[in-house]
């Protein structure tokens, strides 16, 4: 009998310690809810109430100072808010944020500063939080640690690069500090800012950047760089377009059936590649009047050749060029085929040659009309004493008749001449 009035006394203890638990459990969940419920309505008088509940729970005092901050009710109080949140969990960059913007308002530099450091060192790697201290240090004028941060946000949100390479530019204008302090070590990020570079007609920079992504030796589209060669075209950058060109091919191997040789300076004279449209390779614009196609069933070598179909309206060429590094005072020899079907009008295709920025005329070759075999064209010439690029085109001369029918071209070519 003693045994089981001892069990009964323990049956009973253990399930008042259960009853006892599951009552603490239930008066603190209780508190959490009632707490959750008062802080959620956003109301500023319920929230004082929801800390009270739970007086250890940051987000509780963030969200008094943010509520403070906004109704303007108090500043001091607010930062008080925050001090206290960023106390109770200093590994929480948005409160630290949050407080580093209300001493903002109250013209408290120093302590912004203070605050916007330890957001960063609570969230070393979140790119809104890097983006946050980098603009603080920006209007400080504190270049070097704008441009530390600018780099965790170029690292780590692809939405924000132009965004953040615009303003690192606009702080610095120096495309080598650029790239030291905020560029990594990224194909992709590089290209970006030759991207803005180009845009901007900054060919110095350019050209910075340009090096710097060759000497990475990693490996990216051809077609990526293509503006840039645009840009030094433009500004008669040749011997740089040259060599770039050249660095271009072995990034990216696919781009090697685009260099010239000593035999042939025009670039897929054969149409045998695709168009890259830019580069050293050929340009066009496909005019709904003067329709451009590579023809693989009609060619007079390899495999393909390039088509223009005009349908009866008048164009005043066919928008196909490229351009052509040559020496200056130098004999060259041109050469091209071509064959045309029912060309009808009064002033028919024709090859030329001029200065890429003079326009000065070195070739222009007869027209061609009616419906003709692959015929050859042949010109020599000597450029001039101040060339270095030359523009190969096909053009109409005069170019307002209206024409009709269509024309092959293929096997251009063009060579120093032999003595």
């Amino acid at each position: 009998m003693q045994i089981e009035l001892r069990s009964r006394v323990w049956r009973f203890s253990f399930a008042a310690a259960c009853l006892v638990a599951v009552g603490l459990y239930l008066q603190f969940a209780m508190r959490a809810c009632i707490a959750s419920h008062q802080a959620g309505s956003l109301n500023l008088a319920k929230i004082p109430k929801a800390i009270r509940l739970e007086p250890t729970n940051a987000e509780y005092r963030d969200l008094l100072g943010r509520q403070l901050a906004l109704s303007g009710a108090s500043l001091n109080e607010a930062i008080s808010a925050y001090r206290t949140a960023v106390h109770l969990n200093p590994y929480e960059a948005r409160y630290w944020l949050d407080l580093a913007a209300a001493y903002q308002f109250a013209g408290r530099i120093g302590e912004q500063a203070e605050s916007t450091q330890r957001a960063v060192e609570a969230d070393p790697t979140t790119p809104h939080v890097a983006w946050e201290a980098a603009n603080f240090f920006l209007v400080q004028g504190d270049r070097e640690k704008a441009l530390r941060y600018f780099r965790v946000v170029l690292a780590n949100d692809p939405e924000a690069v132009d965004s953040a390479l615009e303003l690192c530019w606009r702080a610095s204008g120096d495309a080598a500090e650029i790239l030291d302090q905020a560029l990594p070590l990224r194909p992709d990020l590089y290209l970006s800012f030759l991207r803005l570079l180009v845009t901007k007609q900054e060919v110095a920079a350019a050209e910075i950047v340009w090096n710097r992504l060759i000497g990475l030796q990693e490996p990216f589209s051809a077609k990526l760089a293509l503006p840039y060669f645009r840009l030094l075209i433009t500004k008669q950058e040749v011997a740089a377009a040259k060599t770039g060109w050249q660095q271009l091919s072995k990034v990216d191997a696919s781009l090697q059936p685009y260099l010239a040789s000593s035999e042939n300076l025009i670039v897929n004279g054969g149409f045998e590649e695709n168009l890259l449209n830019g580069g050293f390779d050929w340009w066009y614009q496909s005019y709904s009047h003067a329709a451009l196609a590579i023809d693989t069933s009609e060619f007079h070598s390899g495999t393909r050749s390039l088509s223009v179909t005009f349908d009866g309206q008048s164009v005043p060429g066919v928008q196909l060029v490229q351009f052509i590094p040559v020496r200056p005072s130098t004999a060259y020899e041109f050469s091209a085929e071509s064959r045309t079907e029912d060309i009808d009008t009064a002033s028919g295709p024709r090859f030329a040659l001029v200065d890429a920025y003079t326009n000065h005329s070195y070739v222009l070759t007869d027209d061609t009309l009616g419906t003709t075999p692959w015929r050859l064209q042949r010109a020599r010439f000597q450029t001039g004493p101040n060339t270095s690029l030359l523009l190969v085109k096909i053009v109409r001369d005069p170019p307002g008749p209206l024409i009709r029918g269509k024309l092959w071209i293929d096997d251009v070519r063009l060579a120093e001449a032999a003595n």
